[in-house]
């Protein structure tokens, strides 16, 4: 049976009114799509989906702050990512978060301008010096934004060793961007 369309403006409109299956309706056909959006920015689906869940957890509970004429979706897409950026700054890393920026702008599509050939040669040094299974769990992740037990059984190992490969291959990433940054 076909999904029936969804206007944007009405189920803002009901959810302004704290109808919960509007609500249900907006987190079931809207969360993947924003979880993905977080995604570029962060690169971490845990954290991602975290951001989004507290996106609706907010929307819900301050209900009336939202103009229930505005957009829900780039309402909720501004919110996800405010909280991006908000969570990057607040990280307690390295060179004043400056690794954790420079690695969401080279996962993320959403930058305007093109990016710095230098810095794309560089990055592509580095994934070449990754072992090819660490490599492999990293572009899966991160690229074709697969989970870690998908990547666990196509791969047909444990998600443990996934855990660890990706951990490995953005240590790698961070310990080198930090040489990309400041030319050291």
């Amino acid at each position: 049976m076909a999904k029936p369309h969804l206007n944007i403006q009405e189920l803002g409109r009901r959810i302004k009114k704290h109808d919960e299956e509007a609500f249900r309706i907006l987190y079931i056909e809207y969360f993947s799509n924003l979880r993905h959006y977080a995604m570029r920015y962060l690169y971490d689906w845990d954290e991602a989906e975290n951001l989004v869940q507290e996106a609706y957890f907010t929307l819900w509970c301050n209900l009336d702050k939202y103009d229930g004429e505005r957009n829900i979706i780039a309402y909720l897409l501004t919110y996800v990512k405010n909280a991006c950026l908000k969570y990057i700054r607040n990280l307690k890393i390295q060179d004043n978060n400056q690794d954790k920026i420079i690695e969401a702008m080279l996962f993320s599509n959403i930058t305007d301008e093109e990016p710095n050939e230098e810095l794309q040669h560089r990055l592509n040094e580095i994934l070449s010096q990754l072992p090819e299974k660490q490599k492999e769990v990293l572009l899966k992740h991160v690229v074709e934004r697969k989970t870690i037990p998908d990547i666990a059984k196509e791969l047909n190992i444990a998600e443990s060793s996934v855990k660890t490969h990706y951990k490995r291959a953005i240590a790698l990433l961070r310990k080198n961007l930090c040489f990309i940054l400041f030319g050291l």
